[in-house]
């Protein structure tokens, strides 16, 4: 059963696109091209105005230089959610 402050998989990529973007010093325009994904939609998906499909997530792994796994990391235990 999922605890209360577990973060859904729309905040996990989410939060982990910004902690990623952070510690690479990526500008999300720039991992949206490399990944050839649409700016607009890449803001989208990050508001939740879109669910992006299994393809886009590896897509956008791949311009961010790291494994599909890298998006759905937990934060760790005492930490909450991962700085914006």
């Amino acid at each position: 059963m999922a605890e209360v402050d577990e973060l859904s998989a729309h905040e996990l990529v989410t939060e982990n696109l910004r902690r990623l973007t952070q510690l690479g010093g990526l500008p999300l325009t720039v991992v949206a091209d490399r990944a050839g994904i649409d700016r607009r939609e890449l803001f989208d998906v990050m508001s939740g105005e879109y669910d992006p499909d299994l393809e886009w997530l590896c897509r956008l792994a791949a311009g961010l230089g790291v494994p599909l796994s890298a998006l759905f990391v937990e934060p760790e235990t005492g930490r909450g959610r991962l700085d914006s």
